[in-house]
């Protein structure tokens, strides 16, 4: 387990941490939960709240609640998290250690190395700020995956030969569309465009 690298899905609206366990790959879950909002927050009390209490308590402070942090990744913009302002690879962190602490209980050992995913049409500056993140929160980050990437990698796991698909990724708050290409251990991404603030109208 010391060289387990674990993967994590930072998203716009919930993010996820798996790892590969007797060669199958399992996503980590704390008290029957997978998917952690991507919210955090500070309780009345001053209490740092990450993931469901913090999107439990938006209602009510908003003001001391941040949501959708992704968006911001890359940018120079600061947010307000009661007194404090912090910087979105700090506000990342919060979530990336929350997702490290629950894949260290889940694994029974510490973690310390990590493979991050972004959308396809992140910048140089969105990455770095993502990395950014990975390190503030106590992780060496290995690599910076595209999402449509790793799509493809999971399903061309077991198939040999040159295939192209269309991969899309319908999220909480982002709608991408990757073409990539797949040969053999060769994995391309040849285009990809998406909606980085998705509003779905409710019927």
């Amino acid at each position: 387990m010391a060289d387990t690298i674990i993967g994590i899905d930072l998203g716009t609206t919930n993010s996820e941490v798996a790892a590969l366990i007797n060669g199958q790959v399992h996503v980590l879950a704390s008290d029957g939960e997978q998917m952690m909002p991507s919210v955090v927050g500070l309780a009345p009390d001053g209490r740092l709240l990450v993931g469901t209490p913090a999107r439990n308590q938006y209602v009510l402070y908003p003001e001391r609640t941040v949501r959708s942090i992704k968006r911001l990744m890359g940018s120079e913009q600061r947010v307000a998290l009661g007194e404090q302002t912090y910087t979105p690879p700090e506000i990342s962190a919060m979530i990336l250690r929350a997702l490290k602490t629950r894949a260290e209980a889940a694994l029974g050992a510490p973690v310390s190395r990590a493979v991050i995913t972004v959308p396809a049409y992140f910048s140089d500056a969105q990455r770095q700020a993502t990395h950014d993140a990975g390190q503030i929160a106590g992780l060496e980050v290995v690599r910076i995956l595209n999402e449509p990437t790793a799509a493809a990698l999971a399903y061309g796991t077991d198939r040999q030969g040159e295939r192209t698909m269309l991969v899309y990724d319908l999220g909480g708050g982002t709608f991408d569309v990757s073409l990539v290409q797949v040969h053999d251990d060769i994995t391309e991404v040849l285009a990809s465009h998406g909606n980085n603030h998705l509003v779905i109208a409710a019927p």
